[in-house]
């Protein structure tokens, strides 16, 4: 009798771990807010009207089956005047989401100023009198976490100073 509860024992103790691990997981499952988003480029979105519940984003490329995340995400205005950080999760690994962006933000009328291809991508584009940049990195689980900064172009509050004179050296002596 008292090997078979010593055998129990030793079968709660091998499996505590990993119940407290399944818990855990469940629990950070449960704490993420994230939002469907519907997917939108310009090659399929053409003829048809983009779904509502993207349309006030109809200037940038959403990939299919991104989702928002509502917490980490700050975002005024709407439709073409929107400023802000729109993040977002997807199931593509990082180099094709990065592909996906390098692709359609021309379509959308943006104009590449920049991009880098790492561990974090960056890529910067503008459009008019904004700017976006786009950071990708990967996800712990898989996937690529997206965060795209959308906002005005800065200018220059204080001129450049006038030329000034020349300065002419001559060797020591």
């Amino acid at each position: 009798m008292s090997n078979l509860f010593g055998n129990t024992l030793i079968a709660v103790r091998r499996t505590a771990p990993f119940l407290a691990f399944v818990t855990a997981a469940g629990i950070m499952a449960g704490c993420q807010t994230t939002t469907p988003l519907s997917a939108s480029s310009r090659a399929e979105t053409r003829g048809a009207e983009a779904e509502p519940s993207f349309a006030q984003f109809s200037d940038v490329p959403v990939p299919a089956g991104a989702k928002m995340d509502v917490e980490r995400s700050l975002l005024l205005g709407e439709r073409d005047a929107w400023i802000g950080r729109l993040v977002m999760t997807v199931l593509t690994a990082p180099s094709r989401t990065y592909d996906f962006y390098f692709a359609e933000m021309s379509r959308f009328g943006w104009n590449p100023i920049t991009t880098v291809r790492a561990g974090t991508s960056v890529l910067t584009y503008s459009r008019g009198d904004r700017v976006a940049t786009i950071q990708i990195s990967s996800r712990t689980l898989g996937g690529s976490d997206i965060s795209m900064t959308v906002s005005p172009k800065g200018t220059r509050a204080n001129p450049p100073p006038a030329a000034a004179p020349s300065v002419t050296s001559a060797p020591l002596r």
